[in-house]
């Protein structure tokens, strides 16, 4: 075993190591730091889990909107398309929705938006309903352009729909 030696020369005789400061412990000194960090990492988490379920819960409009851009328009069936899409949302949000049909169906699209505007309650969603039970009214473009905007619009930003007058005195009656 060799022995170190120092260095011979003059000017590093009187060299002398360089000590190492100790780490910075990341640990809190005291017990109101751990607490907070504690409670800050709780909150943190209970944040993320909140977020996460209002991701998964919102899920059917992320599939709906998907559907709706595959709903092929050139064909003749893509205004019944579009009816049983919306339809099976408004089944999925109350399943009392699935019995809805005509003035008390455009009504509930409308009473689900925060600003109650009638957007369905209105001549083009009258004529859009009666194209589904009579082959004599065809919708054009425009408005069938117009219906995806709407419906597309609505999906995005439907809240949970208010009972419409015909499902409340269902509901009283049962």
């Amino acid at each position: 075993m060799t022995i170190h030696k120092l260095p011979g020369t003059y000017m590093l005789r009187e060299l002398q190591d360089v000590t190492v400061p100790d780490a910075i412990s990341w640990q809190p000194q005291t017990a109101g730091w751990l607490l907070l960090a504690l409670l800050l990492g709780a909150l943190a988490l209970l944040w993320l889990y909140h977020r996460v379920q209002r991701w998964w819960q919102q899920r059917y409009r992320r599939e709906a909107q998907a559907a709706l851009r595959t709903i092929n328009w050139s064909d003749a069936g893509a205004s019944l398309a579009l009816f049983h899409l919306i339809k099976q949302v408004l089944t999925h949000l109350d399943p009392r929705h699935g019995k809805l049909f005509g003035m008390a169906l455009l009504q509930t699209l409308d009473n689900a938006m925060a600003d109650r505007q009638p957007r369905f309650a209105t001549e083009l969603g009258e004529r859009w309903l009666v194209s589904l039970v009579c082959d004599q009214v065809v919708l054009s473009v425009s408005d069938q352009l117009c219906l995806v905007s709407l419906c597309n619009d609505w999906l995005a930003h439907h809240q949970t729909p208010i009972q419409t007058a015909s499902l409340a005195t269902e509901a009283h009656h049962a």
